[in-house]
């Protein structure tokens, strides 16, 4: 059939916006929104709800244990009979994908298994494995594998496939469902272009030489342990051959180099996988990991076990472009300790915490690291008995924490939370916050919020029922009176209830300057706390309930220059 010019333009028009890539977003919003602010990563990332599909997209939800409320940017796309798919049209070249989703349990907790299969312009390119096991937990903290005991949560998990082409950018990505499962929620997919693997570092020692086992067959615990050993006495790096490591314990690291291929080649996997310094505190100094994945096999947090992907005590270390998923903590360091510089760190699917320093943890840095669906406080500093001193967390993005908060600092002296951006808290906490809490040491020095945003963050809690702030400030155990608290350059859009609060025993020191609040589903501020803080160029703007809410705190607020649209005080009826 012969098209008229007419015709011919409709179809040409139709094809242009057919190939539209699919939104590239961050956090749920436009690049634009959060310019400067989380972590430089190595993907591209893209909502579920953005991309075409035949099927129902879900949310926005914030109510805790709904399976919207969970999600980036708290909604999603549920797939819930073979044929469902969802298609993205890549805006960057990509040869991988990771994709959260969500899977209903089975009876018994121990997990339903399934696939979804990628299409590329309509040829199969291979299917994604996907579990549940590692997901949903029940009833009251630590939480349980046992759906009887109600309250269910932390639905998402991640998998990850390597292509065996190079997608250009243009290219349908389309996700289908053939399996006949109840449903299958799919959140966000992260593409990236892998490349080659890296090469081994000059007069490496590789762990085949040693008898580790690149298929996973058998145990190469014992192997690895030999070249860690042999690489020590050698002054040599210890070098991760591509291939998947079957590892069950611990590795203890100390003064040795142990590098991979990167973290798509070189994995290390297996249930009570993790690399441990030696115990403080002597601890182990010298420590270099980098360029391989972790992959543990934790379903439940047992808070006694130390199943965490890096831990013990490390000082003068490094951790850099390391892969940690399904272990019960991504990074938990038990100082006295200091001077460790992490980057590039990718944590995911945890049990509790994504990152935390704990007691004693001194002159470290956290950079451009990537945490989502952490099972508590997605990066803490907890200054426990001993005094944390001189942490920075900088440029970070942590996404979905489902209890607690996207980056806490418990007590310490001269911290900086710098560049950050958090999304998406669930439950029992907020974006971000400093907390007397815990048995942790006073805030002391100087305590720096700079150049950070929060989007969507902010809960009911539950024990409460009242809201928790996008940035909180809770003196429970003792006032926070003793540091020189400075908040600067802060956006906070979308907070759930209040923005900013201050709550709890007597809270002073605090100055605020150049704060943005676009959207808050209660209050720009509220004071449940006597003290005392200053405020310049606070703007606020789609408050649903008030600028203040006082009802006869004793806090005392120094306005300053260019604050505007929070001027109302108000002591609503309980």
């Amino acid at each position: 059939m012969l098209l008229t010019p007419l015709r011919l333009l409709s179809v040409l028009l139709l094809s242009a916006i057919a190939a539209q890539p699919t939104p590239v977003t961050i956090a749920a919003l436009p690049p634009a929104a959060v310019a400067g602010r989380g972590a430089h990563v190595p993907f591209t990332e893209y909502e579920a709800e953005a991309a075409a599909t035949n099927a129902d997209i879900i949310g926005p939800e914030r109510t805790f244990t709904t399976l919207a409320a969970e999600a980036s940017g708290r909604r999603a796309v549920r797939l819930s009979r073979p044929g469902h798919y969802v298609e993205f049209v890549l805006a960057a070249p990509a040869d991988a994908i990771t994709l959260r989703y969500a899977l209903p349990d089975s009876a018994d907790g121990r997990g339903l298994d399934s696939r979804i299969v990628l299409y590329a312009e309509g040829r199969r390119l291979g299917a994604l494995s996907l579990t549940s096991r590692y997901s949903w937990q029940y009833g009251a903290y630590p939480f349980t594998n046992t759906p009887a005991d109600g309250k269910p949560h932390h639905a998402y998990d991640e998998a990850r496939l390597r292509l065996d082409r190079d997608l250009p950018a243009g290219t349908r990505v389309r996700l289908v469902l053939e399996d006949p499962v109840p449903w299958l929620v799919v959140d966000v997919a992260d593409f990236e272009r892998v490349g080659p693997p890296l090469m081994p570092p000059p007069n490496a020692l590789s762990i085949l030489a040693f008898g580790a086992d690149p298929t996973g067959r058998k145990d190469s615990a014992g192997a690895i342990d030999a070249a860690i050993a042999a690489g020590r006495r050698a002054h040599r790096p210890v070098w991760i051959d591509p291939g998947r490591y079957r590892v069950t314990r611990h590795i203890v690291v100390d003064q040795v180099t142990l590098a991979g291929a990167g973290p798509w080649y070189s994995v290390l996997q297996g249930d009570g996988v993790g690399l441990y310094g030696r115990k403080a505190p002597h601890g182990s100094h010298d420590v270099h990991l980098r360029d391989f994945a972790i992959l543990g096999e934790v379903r439940r947090r047992i808070d006694k076990q130390q199943t965490a992907g890096v831990g013990g005590a490390m000082s003068r270390s490094t951790l850099t472009n390391l892969w940690i998923q399904h272990t019960k903590v991504g990074v938990w360091f038990d100082g006295p300790m200091s001077d460790i510089t992490i980057t590039g760190l990718r944590v995911l699917d945890q049990a509790a915490d994504g990152l935390n320093f704990h007691r004693g943890v001194t002159d470290a840095l956290v950079e451009d690291s990537f945490v989502r669906n952490s099972g508590d406080d997605g990066l803490a500093a907890w200054s426990h008995h001993a005094e944390n001193a001189r942490i920075v967390f900088r440029h970070n993005t942590v996404i979905a924490p489902i209890l607690a908060n996207g980056i806490a600092l418990y007590g310490g002296r001269d911290l900086t939370v710098e560049g950050n951006l958090v999304a998406d808290t669930v439950t029992e906490g907020g974006g971000y916050h400093l907390g007397a809490r815990f048995s942790a040491t006073p805030f002391a020095g100087r305590i720096t919020f700079l150049h950070n945003t929060a989007v969507r963050a902010g809960v009911l809690d539950p024990n409460w029922r009242v809201g928790i702030g996008a940035l909180w400030i809770y003196a429970l155990d003792r006032p926070i009176t003793g540091a020189d608290i400075r908040i600067e350059d802060m956006v906070l859009i979308d907070s759930s209830y209040e923005a900013i609060q201050v709550i709890g025993r007597p809270i002073t020191g605090l100055a605020f300057r150049h704060i943005r609040i676009e959207n808050a589903g209660s209050y720009a501020l509220q004071l449940q706390a006597p003290g005392a803080a200053s405020f310049d160029d606070v703007v606020a703007a789609g408050l649903g309930l008030g600028g203040v809410h006082d009802c006869g705190s004793g806090f005392t607020l120094t306005r300053g220059v260019g604050n505007t649209g929070w001027d109302t005080t108000l002591c609503p009826a309980p």
